[in-house]
């Protein structure tokens, strides 16, 4: 006979909705976009482009022809048009995690460029390096820098209209930051999320495309030159 507690089937299905919901918060071409570059096993030498997390830019690679990952462009162009939602993020927060030698167990926040978020780690104490915060507002706040949200996230902090007291985090657009409320269980807004992690996940996202500078070919910056040094003039008629 099983005497075991049982927990309720809401209890259950929770993390299976936090974790779907993780999945979600890239998408399929921006997942592709992270991926580290790889040339695959032939040994060809295809020109190619991939995306750069960690100079956060459209690089070219030789690509040996087959198998490898997503992350293959045949132009910058097709590179740039694939990853240009990709955020940027300061220097420091590009490092990986780095829990160091010692044996403390502080829990602290990095910012992991994979998932472009900012997750709990084990810090152990001593060295490490700076992608190292002590709370999860200090990582949002260094390495997702302010960017206009979606619309829902100004909407105001709304309770429902049941009796039931459920913890749940709201966008304070005033105060830029996501705090916790009871939501009573009905009703409401859009402005109302599970963890206080997804709060600034979906509120710090940006939705405008950057102006980008293409690299110039060397035979382009050959006229261009040509052109500074002896610009070309036209005689006007009286």
């Amino acid at each position: 006979m099983d005497t075991g507690r049982r927990l309720p089937l809401p209890a259950l299905l929770l993390p299976l909705a936090c974790a779907a919901l993780a999945q979600r918060s890239l998408t399929e071409k921006q997942r592709a976009c992270l991926l580290p570059p790889d040339d695959g096993p032939c040994r060809a030498l295809v020109p190619r482009w991939y995306y750069d997390r960690h100079t956060q830019s459209c690089q070219e690679f030789t690509y040996g022809g087959c198998y490898g990952n997503a992350n293959n462009f045949l132009t910058f162009d097709d590179c740039e048009k694939n990853c240009w939602t990709i955020k940027k993020v300061p220097k420091l927060c590009r490092l990986e995690a780095d829990g160091g030698p010692c044996r403390s167990y502080l829990r602290r926040y990095a910012f992991n460029l994979s998932s472009m978020r900012c997750e709990e780690f084990i810090y152990g104490g001593c060295y490490g390096n700076g992608n190292n915060f002590r709370d999860l507002q200090s990582c949002v706040d260094h390495c997702l820098p302010e960017r206009t949200g979606p619309l829902l996230c100004y909407s105001p902090k709304d309770e429902g209209l049941c009796s039931s007291s459920v913890p749940r985090y709201y966008y304070d657009a005033k105060t830029k930051s996501c705090k916790e409320f009871k939501y009573t269980g009905c009703g409401g807004n859009a402005n109302n999320f599970v963890t206080e992690t997804d709060c600034y996940n979906v509120c710090r996202k940006g939705t405008q495309k950057p102006r980008i500078n293409k690299p110039m070919s060397v035979s382009r910056r050959k006229i261009m030159r040509k052109l500074i040094k002896k610009p070309q003039m036209y005689n006007q008629k009286s």
